[in-house]
């Protein structure tokens, strides 16, 4: 599915105020949710956040002083409602959905909600709009997303975290490389303006490699090696690798392993299977295998999600 295929609108929104109201920083917005936080390390001009939220609702009329790029951790549901139009989804693990800055919303969702939560300075990514693509300030938009698969953004949240819980010297620099990376991102795929194109289309990614990655969301679950996935796709194991590389800007297998890791966190979050059939489930040979990738994608045990 591409970045740009929108929910369609229904009838529900919500209206404005009289007065103009203000944006607000995402970070005093239900700060009981947020277990954990690049804050405190003083990075710019990207911050990280691991939120879980039970049922709830939030109206921001004035949207938020930051670009906010959600990929969820687990199985959920929720509303979007803004001025003249909403969207209602499930949600599952590896989703992504990106609300822009100053944007007024509300949501609602009826579900323990499990998310992480990148907020980029919406004067950064004009700045890298401007300086890498020659874009005039106000020459673009950025794009109202829900529920997409984007393996490039999970890719960044994981490692942002993994920084949060490292926490060292050399982390602000880290999250300053992949702001940029991030922001780069954003610009080539998810704006309208002069250089924006759709992201997993035919024109902008081969389709071996859609397909490939629609065989690893499928097939994530049963032990799939290279060849598996060039089968699908029509064409060599070499071919597909470096094709997968370029496009995805990771392996195919690790893109499956991030998935297995990513699905198996909802499983934990949910809490009705024991690691061992977790484990199973998503594909791993066993529960050490599963812990290992765990640790060192997420910075954390798998134990750690069940707290």
């Amino acid at each position: 599915m591409s970045p740009l295929d929108h929910a369609h609108p229904s009838a529900s929104s919500f209206d404005l105020p009289d007065d103009t109201p203000d944006a607000v920083d995402i970070a005093t917005v239900l700060p009981e949710t947020v277990q954990g936080s690049s804050r405190e390390l003083g990075w710019w001009p990207l911050n990280v956040e691991r939120r879980e939220a039970e049922p709830a609702q939030q109206a921001l009329p004035g949207g938020t002083t930051e670009h906010l790029i959600f990929v969820s951790l687990a199985e959920g549901h929720y509303l979007r409602q803004g001025l003249n139009e909403s969207s209602e989804h499930p949600l599952e693990a590896g989703h992504v959905s990106i609300h822009p800055a100053r944007r007024p919303v509300r949501w609602e969702w009826d579900t323990h909600i499990s998310t992480t939560l990148l907020a980029l300075d919406p004067e950064f990514l004009c700045r890298v709009a401007t300086d890498t693509y020659g874009m005039k300030t106000g020459g673009y938009e950025l794009l109202l997303v829900d529920r997409v698969r984007d393996p490039i953004i999970s890719h960044i949240a994981a490692q942002l975290m993994r920084e949060v819980v490292r926490g060292d010297r050399g982390s602000a620099s880290v999250a300053s490389a992949l702001a940029h990376h991030l922001a780069v991102h954003l610009v080539r795929h998810y704006t309208r303006g002069v250089v924006a194109a759709q992201w997993v289309t035919n024109d902008t990614m081969p389709r071996a490699v859609s397909v490939a990655l629609d065989f690893i969301n499928r097939s994530y679950g049963r032990d799939i090696s290279l060849n598996d996935m060039a089968i699908a796709s029509h064409v060599s194991p070499f071919h597909l690798s470096r094709q997968f590389k370029k496009a995805v800007g990771m392996t195919p297998h690790q893109y499956l392993i991030q998935t297995r890791v990513e699905s198996a966190r909802a499983l934990l979050a949910a809490g009705s299977r024991s690691l061992a059939e977790v484990a199973s489930a998503v594909g791993f040979s066993d529960q050490s295998h599963l812990t290992r990738q765990f640790k060192r994608l997420l910075g954390m045990t798998p134990g750690q999600v069940r707290q």
